[in-house]
C-alpha cells in the first residue's frame, strides 16, 4: 500500500468532492484466489469498518482461471517464471501479515479490548477462513 500523494488534485475528501484538500491515492493489492484474506486484512490495516456486504457490481462469477486444468498452470507456470515468483512472493508476504495480524488481535484481546471494540475486524470474513473467537481466544480450525 502506498500513498502517491494525491495524483488526482480535482477529487476531495470533502462530502461535496470538491472543496477541501485533495484525496490521498492509494495502491492496494489483493491476492484474487485470497480475497478474504486480502479484504480483511484492509479492513485492520486502515481500521476501517467492514462493508456490511460484498459489493458484486465488478465481481465476475467465473473467475479467469477456474477453468485451468493442473497442466494449464505448469504451462504458466514454465512460461512465465518472473509472474509466477511475483505470486509466490505475493502470497509469502500475505501468510507473514495475516499471522502477524492474528497475533496482533490476539494481543488486543489479550489487553481487554472485545470483539465489539474492535470493529474494524471484520469476523464474519476471519471465520470463513477458519479462525474463531471463542472465549477472547482466537482458535484456527
Amino acid at each position: 500500500l502506498q500513498d502517491l500523494g494525491g495524483l488526482d488534485a480535482t477529487i476531495s475528501s470533502a462530502k461535496d468532492g470538491v472543496s477541501g484538500p485533495p484525496e490521498p491515492d492509494f495502491l492496494w493489492f489483493g491476492i484474487t484466489e485470497r480475497m478474504k484474506e486480502s479484504t480483511t486484512l484492509f479492513y485492520y490495516s486502515f481500521k476501517a469498518a467492514p462493508l456490511p456486504r460484498t459489493p458484486i457490481h465488478r465481481v465476475q462469477e467465473c473467475r479467469p482461471n477456474s477453468w485451468w486444468t493442473s497442466e494449464d498452470r505448469e504451462i504458466v507456470r514454465e512460461r512465465e517464471p518472473a509472474d509466477y515468483a511475483v505470486w509466490r512472493a505475493a502470497n509469502a508476504i500475505m501468510d507473514v501479515r495475516m499471522e502477524k495480524m492474528k497475533m496482533e488481535i490476539q494481543a488486543l484481546l489479550d489487553k481487554g479490548e472485545t470483539k465489539e471494540s474492535l470493529y474494524y475486524v471484520d469476523w464474519d470474513q476471519l471465520e470463513d477462513i477458519g479462525v474463531k473467537l471463542k472465549n477472547q481466544q482466537l482458535i484456527m480450525s
